[in-house]
């Protein structure tokens, strides 16, 4: 793939690059709105990537073009600022903000960037952004920064810069993912933990269902489930809890009456959507994808009646998927509120399983949506180019 854009990158600066860069996206399989709860996730990283070609400049200019988006930007370094008017330049912007913030010494750079990863789906494109050109800076200009801290500063960058208060789980698999592994991570110790994920094993595919319903992470929905469940858990340390990985639902249910509806089934999520990670574990531990399957249901029926971020268009997949055999679990995936949903589906049964999804959405008068197999990827990686390459 990169050979296709190198000289596009030497049309367009007149030089070439010097390094290649490349991040992934990224499916959850079980464990959402749980990362920023300080809780327990199961991602995997995607085949699916952001690439960065890059090279220094001698000036304190940076350049980069998009080519998913045809569109450049250019700033200087020392006067990064937001931009209001394109919203993808505000993630690279951040990387170098957040790098001047801690203090490196950084250069003007060329860049060109391009991706596969479903743009607003659920997939963290905008996690792969940043971690595919900070990885690059990194090894462009021999910062010292070990894996841990990088995803530490690109969830920083998103935080920050671009305004999103999102959890370090997608920073995080995109730095640390490998092929074939589910990676089971405490979001508050950070202590984490590949798994195999041996689909092959029982004949199972991974799907993504993307619903054509574009989502903005940063929408005052996501937000406000965001504090939900912060002022939950602050009613429950006022009975004598300390966080959500330690509580129990029962622990909850006797305190039913003493909390407010949608403050109860915020937390009810959370602590039960804990103890779904940690049995996906288990089940992932033994093969056992029967167990995995029901689990991720009832992750999906979690996340539309007690967190409310599903919408009609997830729920025909769980809905369809439930009865139909072959698939063994689904749910959506990613924040919610649109975006994209998974499916663990047998090989040989997934063209009938998506020839019933598109039937019951046109039925439904919904989006056509998209519907693809996956791959488990790795994670991210930078590598110099070869003087050949850039021939």
């Amino acid at each position: 793939m990169k050979q296709s854009f190198i000289p596009a990158f030497l049309k367009l600066y007149g030089l070439p690059p010097q390094l290649l860069s490349s991040a992934p996206g990224r499916i959850n399989i079980i464990g959402e709105h749980t990362d920023y709860n300080l809780g327990y996730v199961l991602p995997a990283a995607l085949n699916l990537q952001n690439y960065c070609l890059l090279s220094q400049r001698p000036d304190e200019k940076v350049c980069f073009w998009a080519e998913n988006f045809k569109e450049n930007d250019e700033f200087l370094l020392g006067k990064i600022s937001f931009s209001e008017d394109k919203k993808w330049v505000n993630y690279i912007r951040g990387i170098f903000w957040v790098l001047e913030q801690e203090g490196f010494d950084l250069q003007g750079i060329n860049g060109f960037l391009w991706g596969d990863i479903p743009l607003e789906a659920g997939l963290s494109s905008s996690a792969a952004l940043e971690v595919s050109v900070l990885n690059g800076l990194r090894a462009l200009f021999r910062l010292d920064l070990e894996p841990i801290r990088r995803v530490k500063l690109a969830r920083r960058a998103e935080n920050e810069f671009v305004g999103v208060q999102c959890g370090i789980m997608d920073q995080f698999i995109s730095v640390f993912g490998e092929k074939n592994k589910a990676l089971f991570l405490d979001c508050e110790t950070l202590e984490s933990k590949l798994l195999p994920l041996r689909l092959e094993k029982e004949g199972l595919r991974i799907c993504v269902y993307e619903s054509g319903i574009k989502r903005e992470l940063a929408s005052s929905e996501y937000n406000k489930r965001r504090d939900d469940s912060s002022r939950a858990l602050d009613q429950l340390k006022k009975f004598g809890a300390s966080d959500y990985k330690g509580t129990t639902l029962s622990f909850l249910e006797n305190r039913r009456k003493e909390m407010e509806g949608v403050l109860f089934r915020r937390a009810r999520h959370v602590i039960t959507e804990n103890q779904r990670v940690r049995e996906a574990v288990q089940a992932l531990e033994k093969d056992d994808f029967r167990l995995l399957g029901e689990l991720i249901f009832g992750s999906h029926q979690s996340l539309r009646d007690d967190y409310e971020v599903s919408c009609p268009e997830l729920d025909l997949l769980y809905e369809v998927a439930r009865e139909f055999p072959g698939c063994y679990g689904a749910r959506l995936t990613g924040a919610g509120f649109g975006g994209s949903g998974i499916a663990l589906v047998r090989k040989e049964r997934i063209p009938a399983f998506r020839a019933k999804l598109l039937k019951e959405a046109a039925r439904r008068k919904f989006v056509r949506p998209e519907f693809y197999e996956v791959e488990v990827g790795e994670g991210a990686r930078a590598n110099f180019l070869a003087e050949e390459d850039n021939r």
